[in-house]
């Protein structure tokens, strides 16, 4: 413990340097680790969303020119119902369901689904069935609800979710489960539904390829009802996007990764010059029994002190703040922390390898 304390403290001595290459190497580690969960849980959307690609499937972003809910027409919403009795269509609640109601589902989040297209559509989540029921997301195990009620319809509760189980939305893109109640409800609530949660269905319809007229029709009902619908193609808007966000995560990846050889550079440079000044500590320290063993501890002090411990405690805490927040990919920054322990570990040897080399030290 002297010798990793000894260590410190030759860090310690030259902190204004120190203080900011260690700074600057673990801010750009937490950037790199943001910049790989965005890549990673955009190719999980991309994968989630096979389906919906392979059907043609039409999603559709609402605008609001009056700032105001709109009142969509019984008619077109009876006409979405029978796409979806038809599983030519599927749609959701993610944000809107039990607004006013803040005791609704025990008050944690939901997410509303109609149709029983979905377990086709979405293999990989394993929803419940026969609908109408319900399941816990894999924090909710412990819950005690057992039934939620839509509308008077009593829906109740049949299992839970396993961990970390996403619903790719195209307009949501990946969305956790983990914290939510998922609740497959039949159609025929969807007219029964309040202002806000009608329209979040309508808006987060999704049209499983559907003829230019089914769309027109859709798209002009809601329009009469003053929910104006933009119809956008899965199959060609997703990877469009996917490619955007791709180029953009590429320049932050390596630009970070640059700027971290640069800081690495700087810091071997002035980890050598550091070491050369502790020449005579080293020296004494041999002359009185410090074996090669003792001098690598110390060398490993000074070296976790700056590149090894600062990363890994930011990186540990947005490893749980992704984990937290229910990030699609949250484990990303686990690879970052794994590539910094690999680093450290080729420098400390290269530099006790120097030092016993240069010194004389243990033959």
């Amino acid at each position: 413990m002297r010798e990793v304390w000894d260590g410190v403290v030759m860090a310690c001595r030259r902190w204004p340097v120190m203080l900011g290459l260690s700074g600057m190497i673990a801010s750009a580690c937490v950037v790199f680790a943001l910049a790989l969960e965005d890549v990673v849980s955009q190719v999980a959307v991309l994968k989630g969303a096979v389906h919906l690609r392979e059907r043609h499937a039409v999603m559709f972003t609402p605008y609001y020119p009056s700032g105001e809910a709109s009142h969509v027409g019984n008619e077109t919403v009876q006409y979405v119902m029978d796409l979806i009795n038809r599983q030519k269509a599927y749609a959701a609640i993610i944000y809107n369901m039990g607004l006013n109601h803040p005791d609704f589902a025990g008050g944690h989040p939901t997410l509303v689904l109609f149709g029983d297209v979905l377990p086709d559509l979405f293999p990989e989540l394993p929803l419940c069935e026969p609908a109408p029921c319900a399941m816990r997301g894999s924090k909710l195990a412990d819950d005690k609800i057992h039934a939620v009620n839509i509308a008077g319809e009593s829906i109740p509760v049949v299992g839970t979710l396993p961990p970390g189980a996403t619903f790719f939305d195209p307009n949501a893109a990946g969305l956790p489960l983990d914290n939510r109640l998922v609740i497959r409800a039949p159609t025929k609530l969807l007219p029964l539904l309040n202002v806000q949660e009608r329209e979040e269905a309508l808006v987060r319809t999704v049209l499983l390829a559907p003829e230019a007229k089914v769309v027109d029709t859709f798209v002009a009902g809601s329009a009469h009802g003053g929910l104006f619908l933009v119809p956008h193609d899965v199959a060609v808007d997703q990877p469009q996007r996917f490619r955007e966000i791709m180029m953009s995560s590429a320049m932050y990846i390596v630009g970070m990764l640059s700027f971290l050889v640069l800081v690495f550079v700087a810091f071997v440079s002035s980890a050598r010059l550091t070491i050369r000044q502790e020449h005579r500590a080293f020296k004494i320290r041999a002359m009185y029994g410090a074996t090669p063993f003792h001098l690598s501890i110390r060398i490993g002090g000074f070296l976790a002190t700056v590149i090894l411990i600062p990363p890994l405690t930011l990186l540990s805490l947005l490893l749980w703040y992704l984990h937290v927040a229910g990030a699609p990919a949250p484990g990303v920054p686990l690879w970052v922390m794994l590539a910094v322990l690999l680093t450290f570990v080729l420098l400390w040897f290269s530099s006790v390898r120097k030092v016993r080399i240069t010194e004389k030290i243990g033959g």
